[in-house]
C-alpha cells in the first residue's frame, strides 16, 4: 500500500535554508558597497593625476587667465582642513611675492580656468608630505612655462622637490597616495 504522504521539507529546513540565503545576501551587500568605495577612492586619485596634466597643459598652451597669461603659471593647492583642491592660475611671477600663496578671490575664479574640485563624500585629504618626510597643512604646486618648471611650495613658504598627497577613505581606512616631484612627473603610489 503507498503513503499518502508526498516528500516535502520540513518548517526546519525552511527556516535553516531562508538564514543561509539571507546570509550569503548580506554578506555580498557588504562586499559590494566596499569594493564602491575604494572604486571612489582609486577615481579621485586618477581625477586628481588628470588635474595635474590638466594644469600642466594649461601652463604649456599658454592658456590665459583674464585676458592674460598668468606670470606665475597654472597650478593646484591643497589644505587639509579642506574637503576639496583648488585648480588655480598664479598670477605673481615665483619670487616676487616673498612667498606663495593662492588667492582664490583673484585666482581661482571659474569664469576664467580656475575651478574647485570637491571630494566625494567620505573621501579627504588626509596627509601632505614634502621631501625628507616632512608633513604640511597647505601645500601648491604650480609649472611654469617654456619647460614647464615644477614649483612645489610647502605651507606658502618653503619649496620643496617632491609633494604626497594622501588620500583616504573613512570607512575603511583605504589609503591612496598621489606623488609630484619637480620634473612635474606624477603618480599613484600604493
Amino acid at each position: 500500500m503507498k503513503s499518502l504522504l508526498k516528500p516535502a521539507f520540513t518548517l526546519l529546513e525552511m527556516i535553516v535554508s531562508i538564514s543561509m540565503i539571507a546570509m550569503v545576501t548580506a554578506l555580498f551587500i557588504a562586499n559590494y558597497r566596499a569594493a564602491n568605495k575604494r572604486t571612489d577612492l582609486i577615481m579621485t586619485a586618477q581625477n586628481l593625476v588628470a588635474d595635474f596634466h590638466l594644469s600642466q597643459n594649461d601652463t604649456l598652451g599658454l592658456v590665459k587667465y583674464n585676458g592674460a597669461v598668468p606670470a606665475g603659471g597654472w597650478g593646484i593647492a591643497f589644505d587639509v582642513n579642506n574637503d576639496y583642491y583648488t585648480l588655480f592660475a598664479d598670477l605673481d611671477a615665483p619670487g616676487t611675492s616673498g612667498s606663495m600663496s593662492m588667492d582664490p578671490a583673484t585666482e581661482a575664479r571659474q569664469e576664467y580656468g580656475g575651478r574647485e574640485t570637491v571630494l566625494p563624500p567620505g573621501i579627504r585629504i588626509s596627509k601632505l608630505t614634502t621631501d625628507g618626510g616632512v608633513e604640511a597643512t597647505a601645500a601648491t604646486v604650480t609649472f611654469l612655462p617654456p619647460d614647464p618648471r615644477t614649483n612645489i611650495y610647502r605651507d606658502a613658504t618653503a619649496t620643496s622637490s617632491a609633494l604626497e598627497i594622501e588620500l583616504i577613505e573613512g570607512r575603511n581606512n583605504s589609503v591612496k597616495t598621489v606623488r609630484v616631484n619637480f620634473l612635474g612627473l606624477v603618480e599613484v603610489l600604493d
